[in-house]
């Protein structure tokens, strides 16, 4: 295969042969990665478009019409395929730069009201893992509001048990947090 001529290996490119495919991709992977390195500052993205274009040339590889020559089609191919990558990210830009206008949340808050609704549903769930007369104390003490004397009336129990309830259950709050 490496004797062969670029349009003789598209012709066996045509009748489906992956040896002349993986020598048009041999042949030409480097210098096409170059330009994409060039065009784009970015190895990865370089790596991703040049792919894409070879991708293309497997897709295409029945259609394929040269008119010039092979080097000359690659290169149109990712002519395009950069102009394409272009369009795409400035209208992602445009597109980001319309949600922050347009969407009340989207400023600098929305990162820490992501936080701290991730931090509630923890904590919610770290609520429900406590035994059940330890839970009960704490969400009194807590949501209803009720004072270590008013806990301890409403469920027949010594002040200190009350307090030693909530203490555990801070503690064990506060372990869970700080160990995140």
């Amino acid at each position: 295969m490496k004797g062969l001529t670029d349009l003789a290996l598209l012709d066996l490119l045509k009748e489906d042969s992956d040896d002349a495919f993986n020598e048009i991709y041999a042949r030409y992977w480097d210098v096409v990665y170059a330009v994409a390195c060039k065009k784009l500052n970015n190895k990865e993205e370089a790596k991703d478009v040049v792919h894409d274009l070879f991708m293309l040339i497997w897709i295409k590889r029945h259609s394929i019409c040269i008119t010039t020559t092979f080097i000359g089609y690659i290169y149109i191919i990712l002519k395009n395929k950069l102009t394409d990558l272009n369009r795409r990210q400035t209208l992602r830009i445009k597109h980001d730069d319309e949600v922050v206008k347009t969407h009340p949340f989207a400023d600098n808050d929305v990162f820490e009201q992501l936080i701290s609704k991730d931090m509630a549903q923890q904590l919610q769930l770290e609520i429900q893992d406590m035994p059940v007369g330890m839970r009960k104390v704490f969400l009194m003490s807590r949501e209803e509001q009720l004072s270590v004397n008013e806990i301890a009336g409403k469920l027949s129990i010594s002040s200190q048990t009350v307090k030693n309830q909530i203490t555990s259950a801070l503690k064990r709050l506060r372990s869970k947090y700080q160990a995140n």
